[in-house]
């Protein structure tokens, strides 16, 4: 185990954009009751998690929305559990970054920044509901950079109205500005009703799947050119700055969630906080925690679920690990998986199995076997 890690919802925003589907508020009401709330939860919860916790991650929501110094307060309660913090991430929002902001971040310990930039065109980020637009996404990366060790900014492929040459000037400036990291997601319409009905309206502004794919291609071979080198699905990083708290997730490490629908994994249960404000602000007053579901996989299961998430990674797992996945699936379904082998869509190497390109813009595939 290299360590554990704590993640912190910050469900604050100032607006939600279109193509959000995780638990958000609009605007601030109500932020001093629930910080107090998460010093709590905190408290009581931190020595579920097995020494060392090294990362520390705060999502949203938009964290970069509040007072740092809130965020701050938190962090020295990890630290204070006997953490040896080595990554602090929050997520911010260009419009928010300011000098003041970011100083703020740096002060409270935060030593990672994970900029939402998704696009550096202004009629792509219109269409995403974003606050900020181009040129303060750039000015935003540029006053970031020198206050944080690393710095990642999130990409999307597939925005309304997106072509492969507006696609390709977002990555270049995203590069220019000396990000370390990027992350490229796909955009996911069927949660956000209003890009539902553009497409209704205005087909030709969405590209196919095989267009995406290409999409997908070009920014993975101007990342990797640039030499930041894919180590997960949708994640990119140049040598050393890749996210420590994200791998946690994929290889199976222990993550504490404090806050709204946050999501804790202690290597084999599962617990999720409840997704209503009223309720997690009442639970935790009462007893210092909000869980509102547990589970815990079957053995079989869990094995399958490891393979599945290990196999995200660049580096895929041991064939052994593989092979005790695959024996405990359906006969259809190891038929199926062979046939991936077969298909190139899945490659043995050095006692290892790993996705192949044409893999990973296939993976779905692939994982849905493994369920």
């Amino acid at each position: 185990m290299t360590g554990s890690g704590v993640y912190v919802h910050v469900p604050f925003c100032a607006r939600r954009c279109s193509y959000c589907s995780f638990v958000t508020a609009v605007g601030r009401q109500g932020e001093e009751a629930y910080f107090d709330a998460l010093e709590l939860e905190a408290e009581a919860r931190l020595g579920e998690l097995p020494l060392p916790i090294d990362t520390a991650y705060f999502g949203g929501g938009t964290p970069s929305y509040v007072d740092p110094a809130r965020l701050g307060r938190l962090i020295l309660l990890v630290r204070g559990a006997g953490a040896r913090l080595v990554e602090v991430t929050a997520e911010g929002n260009p419009d928010d970054l300011d000098v003041t902001t970011l100083d703020g971040l740096s002060a409270a310990g935060v030593n990672r920044l994970s900029l939402g930039i998704q696009s550096l065109e202004d009629a792509e980020l219109a269409l995403l509901d974003r606050r900020h637009d181009s040129a303060g996404a750039l000015v935003a990366l540029r006053r970031a950079a020198p206050r944080f060790e690393r710095i990642s900014a999130d990409l999307m492929i597939g925005i309304p109205g997106q072509t492969r040459e507006s696609l390709r000037r977002s990555v270049e400036g995203i590069l220019e500005s000396g990000a370390g990291h990027v992350s490229a997601y796909l955009l996911e319409i069927e949660k956000a009703p209003g890009l539902l009905a553009l497409r209704e309206e205005s087909p030709g502004l969405f590209a196919d799947d095989e267009e995406v794919a290409e999409r997908w291609e070009e920014v993975n071979e101007a990342l990797e050119s640039a030499g930041l080198a894919r180590y997960e699905l949708s994640n990119w990083a140049r040598p050393g700055q890749e996210s420590r708290h994200n791998l946690k997730y994929w290889e199976g490490e222990p993550v504490l969630g404090l806050g709204l629908a946050a999501h804790s994994f202690d290597g084999e249960t599962r617990r999720a906080n409840t997704a209503s404000m009223e309720e997690y602000l009442r639970r935790v007053g009462e007893r210092g925690r909000a869980e509102a579901t547990r589970s815990r996989l079957p053995a079989e299961e869990a094995i399958r679920e490891r393979a599945l998430l290990g196999l995200r990674v660049a580096s895929g797992i041991s064939e052994e690990e593989y092979d005790r996945a695959c024996s405990t699936a359906g006969a259809d379904e190891r038929e199926r998986l062979g046939r991936c082998e077969e298909a190139a869509l899945l490659e043995r190497r050095e006692g290892r199995i790993r996705l192949t390109r044409r893999g990973v813009l296939l993976s779905n595939e692939v994982f849905s076997l493994l369920v």
